[in-house]
């Protein structure tokens, strides 16, 4: 109820008791004052366009981390040391570097969306709010562009330092905060999404919520499903706006185009190459990151009735993204893998999952695509396109797109870290106690 309903409704009662006597003056002194619910409307539809924190799933206080930890690794000259860490408004935000460097990108959209949060320009709603004080706040965000630090100065001997003595930093930094002290860290948000990101302290920060691409390179000891969040790739193939193939137009059954030999659990790669490699309407290539291998994946995609998502040196791909981004039905086999946002999304209405021994099996995987009708491959395609906003990222953020899905996956973590830190609040108090007092008692 807003302040102005209680107003009224109390000078509405005021107006009964004084005006029992005179019922035509009552009538007209009511009809002057506005109608507590048309007026609740009105306030309702006066509310301007943007953030608005009462609504807000997630209260999120922001470390102000200095730019080199973020903004700056992108546009140092804008955010030179020492001068304001933070964009003054939307067009100040730089941009990402592209590439492969977008696959790993979360941290970047989910700033974003945190810092313009507040700022009078924004006009589209949100998910996660930005709030002045740790103490008011359901989460704190950690501010360090992680993967993007091990992307720019892990590939050059002279740079590798750098990396790591931006994690030695932030370590000592959250070590040294209030807040990280009042809750050993476990309300903290830190996005590793790279699986090499933040490899020299996520053991020693564990306690906190990890943003992770799978668990592939973690023991469980660091990151797991029960405490920790699993973000989607950044899709590097654009998406398919105005899609209006059908099941005959995409006359590829099967479609890969990548790295064929990888390590770990990508060793599948090889195996089911020399399986299907030979089988009719199955394309299995290698590919390569340069423009023309864009160019011909995302061809090669739409063109397909279905896109093969297989392991890599991790159970996740940026394929499976790529595929959903192209509307082309992914056949994961990956046994290991976790699904960003499953607890919200059945991937079984426009996925298709094979455990890794069926599909080494010859003939399995072709016959079992070739069993999927017109009617349910349309079923699926058409499930694809409303599902893709929920993998894309983008600035300003769109309700239920990846940022806004990424913050309702913490917003759902919320209730289990509080129930975690009230029970350890429980005996506080004894610590408090006079040691002469426990001395007396023992």
């Amino acid at each position: 109820m807003t302040p102005w309903v209680v107003v009224v409704a109390v000078v509405e009662a005021v107006l009964i008791l004084h005006c029992k006597s005179n019922p035509t003056s009552l009538t007209f002194l009511i009809l002057l004052l506005p109608n507590s619910s048309s007026s609740s409307n009105s306030s309702r539809r006066r509310r301007p366009p943007g953030c608005d924190p009462i609504t807000a799933k997630l209260k999120v206080f922001m470390y102000d981390l200095p730019s080199e930890f973020h903004y700056g690794m992108i546009a140092p000259d804008a955010f030179p040391a020492g001068k304001p860490i933070w964009p003054k408004n939307s067009s100040d935000i730089p941009s990402y570097p592209g590439g492969l460097y977008q696959q790993h990108s979360p941290e970047f959209w989910l700033t974003n969306d945190l810092v313009t949060s507040n700022m009078p320009d924004r006009q589209t709603p949100c998910t996660a709010f930005r709030v002045d004080s740790w103490q008011t706040a359901d989460v704190i965000f950690v501010p360090f562009f992680a993967s993007l630090s091990y992307n720019r100065y892990s590939s050059k001997p002279e740079l590798k330092r750098k990396n790591a003595q931006l994690q030695q930093e932030v370590e000592r930094f959250l070590k040294n905060q209030p807040a990280w002290q009042a809750s050993g860290g476990y309300d903290h948000v830190i996005v590793i999404h790279h699986p090499n990101s933040m490899d020299r302290m996520r053991h020693v920060l564990h306690h906190a919520m990890f943003v992770v691409a799978d668990f592939g390179r973690y023991s469980s000891h660091v990151a797991n499903i029960n405490k920790d969040i699993v973000a989607p790739y950044k899709h590097v193939i654009p998406s398919f706006h105005d899609d209006h193939s059908s099941f005959d137009d995409r006359t590829t059954l099967l479609f890969f185009q990548g790295a064929i030999v990888r390590k770990e659990g990508g060793i599948i790669r090889q195996k089911l190459y020399e399986v299907l490699k030979q089988e009719p309407g199955i394309h299995f290539e290698a590919g390569n990151t340069q423009r023309d291998g864009f160019r011909s994946a995302t061809q090669g995609m739409r063109a397909s009735k279905f896109c093969l998502h297989l392991a890599g040196d991790t159970p996740s791909s940026n394929r499976l993204f790529d595929a959903i981004a192209s509307h082309c039905v992914p056949v994961i086999i990956s046994d290991d893998l976790e699904l960003p946002f499953e607890e919200e999304l059945d991937y079984t209405r426009f996925c298709i999952f094979v455990k890794a021994k069926d599909a080494l099996q010859k003939g399995f995987v072709v016959e079992l695509l070739q069993s999927v009708d017109r009617t349910e491959w349309t079923q699926m395609w058409n499930t694809l396109q409303k599902v893709h906003l929920h993998f894309t990222y983008q600035h300003p953020s769109q309700p239920n797109d990846a940022v806004n899905m990424v913050w309702k996956s913490i917003s759902r973590k919320v209730p289990s870290i509080k129930f975690f830190l009230h029970k350890q609040h429980r005996f506080v108090r004894l610590k408090k106690t006079p040691t002469s007092f426990l001395a007396q008692q023992s």
